[in-house]
């Protein structure tokens, strides 16, 4: 079964030099379908002098941590502006599918406390 959802999102946290992302999911053509109850997240983050950071996600249902997962050379040139070639930040992008619910919030976790971002609210088309 698929929905369709417009999206809007809500910052909870400013973007620094210290930590900086971009839900890619919102620059996406609207309305967004989802598909057996879930949606797929994809955006980058870049957090300063952090050790194996994690994306954290919460919905309704639980908070989820995800390893990034996505090169994003893209994001090493134009953010950085440094060469995307090797860099140890290179995998700062994420693509993933969680349950869906009207209210996702997602976060930067490190050393196991979760920074929460931006909160992205869901209505039906």
């Amino acid at each position: 079964m698929t929905n369709r959802y417009t999206l809007s999102t809500t910052s909870l946290a400013a973007s620094n030099a210290q930590l900086r992302w971009n839900i890619d999911t919102t620059s996406k053509q609207e309305p967004l379908n989802l598909l057996n109850g879930r949606v797929e997240l994809r955006g980058w983050l870049l957090a300063e002098g952090e050790r194996s950071p994690r994306i954290a996600i919460k919905n309704d249902y639980a908070t989820y941590s995800y390893p990034f997962n996505v090169k994003r050379p893209d994001v090493i040139a134009a953010i950085l502006q440094q060469p995307e070639d090797n860099h140890p930040r290179l995998s700062c992008g994420f693509m993933i599918n969680v349950p869906f619910s009207s209210k996702i919030t997602l976060g930067l976790e490190s050393d196991g406390l979760i920074t929460w971002l931006t909160e992205l609210n869901f209505s039906p088309a």
